[in-house]
């Protein structure tokens, strides 16, 4: 998992829109902690990483405590943490996922199913696109320096990302209808889709009541 920003210390995170910082804090905690739920159903053999800002270090929800595989940096320095990241743990492994902390609707199926697509010997990219197509996630089983570095932070737009990665000679899977929660248009479509009885397959019960918390604190959001 990849922050682009502080995400749980509210002296310097970016509020989310209309959101108050402890309510933008609640909502970066819940979709933070619903992917924990969901990397803790993976195969042992699957390293999870979570990268969040320096300024985020004395500030982690308890629910992240003795949690393996945290490491800190400047987000605002992205290639910085790339660097680190391809040093310690791209390079060692042949199949790797950035999945983004604002999504949501992935599985543990879906997760195993990217690995899957990367496991050929040619170079491969999963795109993992949203319903408004924005970017959820990318897998990778091998690390394009000026694809990663210089290009896909500059858009996470999903046609402007797949018109930079179509330029390299990679496969492209692409797999569909994830969630990025960035705006109030779509917390409001995360609000429906947690209505339905399909949502518990990535949005357990217990998540499903941290995030229900916030629907009805700006219910006036929903209608």
């Amino acid at each position: 998992m990849f922050s682009e920003c502080p995400k749980f210390n509210t002296q310097v995170l970016p509020c989310f829109e209309s959101f108050n910082k402890d309510d933008t804090l609640l909502l970066n905690s819940s979709l933070i902690l619903n992917h924990k739920e969901i990397f803790e159903q993976l195969p042992k053999t699957i390293n999870v990483i979570y990268c969040f800002d320096n300024c985020d270090e004395d500030f982690l929800p308890i629910e992240l405590n003795n949690t393996t595989g945290i490491i800190f940096g400047d987000t605002y320095d992205k290639k910085s943490i790339l660097q680190t990241l391809r040093d310690k743990y791209f390079n060692n492994s042949n199949n790797n996922l950035i999945l983004f902390p604002d999504s949501i609707g992935m599985t543990t199926e879906e997760i195993q199913k990217v690995f899957n697509l990367l496991q050929i010997e040619d170079e491969v990219i999963v795109l993992g696109k949203t319903y408004n197509d924005k970017v959820a996630f990318v897998g990778f089983n091998s690390f394009n320096k000026e694809l990663f570095y210089d290009t896909i932070w500059d858009n996470l737009n999903y046609d402007y990302l797949l018109a930079k990665v179509s330029k390299y000679d990679n496969l492209i899977h692409v797999m569909g209808n994830y969630m990025v929660i960035k705006s109030t248009d779509e917390f409001k479509y995360l609000y429906t889709e947690l209505s339905k009885k399909e949502s518990l397959a990535y949005c357990s019960q217990n998540m499903h009541e941290r995030f229900t918390h916030l629907f009805i604190e700006y219910k006036e959001l929903l209608k």
